[in-house]
């Protein structure tokens, strides 16, 4: 079991970052600081729609993937339109103003990264990007068609993993779309299951108790074996780590994580955003 210090990963992960082989997962979580709803405010304001008086009481009746399902079929028509109110809410001029004060933001703006994956469907992390510098070549990569486009060397790559507010569409909100997206077969991830053989994945944002990104962990090391074995590479050859960044990991999540093949790194929890923004701004220094 492996629960690494600020100080003892940083080595690690630098070499990786020099290499360009180091690519962030980032999660709901690193998008805190803007202060955007929650899922359980989302399930609120799902449940306001439906009637349910207060709304609050919708979310007793299952998780936030459940109600989302059950939603879409009471009102299929409706569940474009509360996607459309997402993005309006997620990218309120108001949430612009917090992108660009937060220091996880300009910290991971400032790093060169090649290649960034998210769960999150709001377009802040591209935006920093290009916050800090207007010229920085960009690609949002969610839609079939967007990994069929020539990809520019020097850009960097955002892969909206579970979709983008900016296409409707490709949003995995509800059960059904979850369960459909844990096959791995899209156009993202036969780009994760190419990334996975010769690069270092930084998990950030992410619970514990999250299921939908732990099945992504286990199916990340299947598909990592599958890979290593259709390649005929040696047994004996050590597959790259991957590391989840904590605040508090306890004793039993590093001991299962580290099944899959990935280290825990805990920070410092008093003030989590400089903690975030420190290691990310350790990674060039």
């Amino acid at each position: 079991m492996t629960v690494l210090t600020l100080t003892k990963a940083l080595p690690r992960l630098q070499k990786a970052y020099q290499e360009h082989r180091l690519i962030p997962f980032l999660g709901a979580g690193f998008s805190a600081p803007l202060r955007l709803p929650t899922w359980s405010g989302l399930m609120r304001w799902m449940g306001g729609n439906l009637g349910f008086d207060p709304p609050e009481l919708f979310e007793v009746h299952g998780n936030a993937q459940q109600l989302a399902g059950y939603f879409e079929l009471e009102h299929p028509e409706r569940l474009m339109g509360f996607i459309q109110e997402m993005r309006e809410r997620f990218h309120h001029r108001d949430v612009d103003k917090q992108r660009r004060t937060s220091i996880q933001h300009q910290a991971l703006a400032g790093c060169d990264f090649r290649t960034l994956y998210t769960t999150n469907f709001e377009h802040h992390i591209e935006r920093a990007l290009r916050d800090r510098n207007k010229k920085r070549k960009v690609l949002t990569l969610t839609r079939l068609e967007d990994f069929m486009k020539p990809v520019d060397p020097t850009a960097c790559s955002v892969i909206k993993f579970h979709g983008d507010l900016a296409h409707p569409e490709t949003i995995v909100l509800t059960e059904s779309q979850f369960f459909d997206r844990h096959r791995l077969e899209a156009a993202p991830d036969q780009r994760l299951r190419s990334d996975l053989l010769g690069n270092v994945f930084l998990f950030v944002g992410y619970s514990f108790s999250d299921p939908n990104i732990r099945y992504i962990w286990h199916r990340m090391d299947r598909l990592r074996k599958e890979s290593r074995k259709g390649t005929g590479a040696s047994s004996t050859s050590a597959p790259l780590k991957s590391y989840w960044v904590t605040f508090g990991a306890g004793r039993v999540q590093p001991r299962l994580l580290e099944e899959w093949n990935i280290d825990v790194i805990e920070l410092d929890a008093s003030d989590k955003s400089a903690s975030v923004a420190e290691l990310l701004n350790q990674l060039h220094a």
